[in-house]
């Protein structure tokens, strides 16, 4: 081979990763991510308001929304009664958070209770640590990121979905959704990703 071909050559085979890695940038879409849950987009951010939690003696008692700020949440809504399906989640929730470990203190679990049943005191032994925010009136429940669906006529319509976990990060941003039966594992360590991520919280 010649000086000029030997040259050639090495100009190809060195710039055969530079040309895979520009047709991949501007070319292929990744399928997979590292994260079990669904990320949002566009993250929705949940609105300053005054928030009130329910306790076990029936007293409504205003909590500064800025309690809940500067902390990861996992979030969902629900009834006060929070039958057999609310319970599930909840269980997820408090195993999930359990699972994270050390970091666990970092996150709070909330329920947005959406009427006017006050959740039990049996109810929230159960689940003690658990937050149940009055949210009847609140614009958290309007902020909570919709889904569509199609109706019994054919046509789709956006509706909340009520039986949905969901990530809030410190700044009230909802950034990733989890099924009412999630697998706990996969969720706790979306969890423990993202603090690890981020000192903040």
């Amino acid at each position: 081979m010649s000086p000029r071909q030997k040259f050639v050559l090495i100009f190809l085979i060195f710039s055969i990763p530079f040309v895979g890695s520009t047709i991949a940038f501007f070319f292929w879409t990744p399928t997979k991510t590292n994260n079990y849950g669904e990320l949002l987009s566009p993250v929705m951010t949940l609105p300053e308001a005054k928030l009130a939690y329910l306790n076990a003696d029936g007293a409504d008692k205003e909590v500064a929304e800025r309690a809940l700020r500067g902390k990861w949440l996992m979030l969902t809504r629900d009834s006060g009664a929070c039958e057999a399906a609310c319970q599930k989640k909840l269980y997820a929730m408090r195993q999930a958070r359990l699972v994270i470990g050390r970091e666990q203190d970092r996150v709070l679990r909330v329920v947005l209770v959406d009427d006017d049943v006050m959740p039990s005191d049996a109810l929230q032994k159960q689940f003690v640590g658990t937050i149940w925010i009055s949210a009847k009136s609140s614009p958290w429940l309007a902020a909570l990121p919709k889904t569509t669906a199609k109706n019994e006529t054919g046509s789709v319509s956006a509706r909340n979905t009520d039986d949905a976990i969901y990530g809030v990060d410190t700044i009230g941003n909802i950034f990733i959704r989890y099924s009412a039966d999630p697998d706990i594992k996969r969720m706790s360590s979306d969890f423990q990703k993202v603090l690890k991520a981020s000192q903040i919280g």
